[in-house]
């Protein structure tokens, strides 16, 4: 999620190119300042970004500790609370941990955040400024952050399915790949914007869409049937109790 990240933080313009810097095991063919350690980016930088997997966090902060105490240090590892970042930081410092999603990459990203006691509000609007470039971005308690992360940092997989999934039902049954994605895909778009431009509760808007003895409640009753609404609930419950399990 970094380079998405990065990409977006590029979009909004109060950080140009040349104040981006980032270092990864091997350099990369993108439009930012590739250095030789973590030391020395935490060094360069007042704003550092922990973009790595939760098992390799520790040893990235231990690198960094001895320049962290005046940085703020945002963290997207799923799973990792502020109090086991501050553990591992070991050192007095401004945390804040963000949840982003993929689409953050082409600036329709869903991005929730928490902040430790030493995050002030200048902090906080630092953090909405950067990150409203790569979406929607949105404070919550801690408490809410591992929920959040089943449904918006993993959404974007489980809707990927769906979409695929329909696309092969298209194709089943005759139509070329591309008309029929192009129909998934505008029907997605569109649905969303009724969604969001209607009063009606959802329930009533999928009702809406269906007639007695009708063609869509048949496929309804099939989804029903194969209890999709429950094998979606009990998906984010097992990524919810995953992220609660990495604390």
């Amino acid at each position: 999620m970094g380079s998405p990240l990065a990409y977006g933080i590029q979009r909004s313009k109060l950080i140009g190119n040349q104040n981006i810097y980032y270092h990864t095991p091997g350099k990369k063919e993108v439009p930012f300042h590739y250095l030789e350690s973590n030391e020395v980016v935490v060094k360069t930088c007042d704003i550092i970004v922990l973009a790595v997997k939760p098992d390799v966090a520790a040893k990235v902060l231990l690198e960094i500790r001895q320049y962290a105490s005046n940085k703020l240090l945002i963290s997207i590892c799923g799973g990792l609370n502020l109090k086991t970042l501050e553990e591992m930081v070991g050192v007095p410092t401004k945390i804040v941990r963000i949840m982003p999603n993929t689409p953050s990459l082409v600036g329709q990203g869903c991005l929730v955040f928490c902040g430790n006691i030493h995050v002030d509000a200048r902090d906080t609007q630092k953090v909405i400024d950067i990150f409203s470039a790569c979406g929607v971005i949105q404070e919550i308690k801690e408490a809410n952050m591992d929920i959040a992360t089943a449904i918006s940092g993993c959404g974007p997989a489980y809707i990927f399915l769906f979409i695929e999934s329909l696309i092969d039902a298209g194709v089943k049954n005759g139509l070329n790949r591309d008309v029929a994605k192009n129909l998934v895909l505008q029907t997605i778009l569109g649905s969303i914007h009724l969604v969001k431009a209607s009063s009606q509760p959802i329930q009533q808007l999928k009702d809406d869409v269906c007639t007695p003895h009708g063609i869509s409640i048949a496929g309804l009753c099939t989804l029903e049937k194969h209890a999709f609404k429950y094998a979606v609930m009990d998906a984010v419950e097992s990524a919810y109790k995953k992220s609660k399990s990495m604390h």
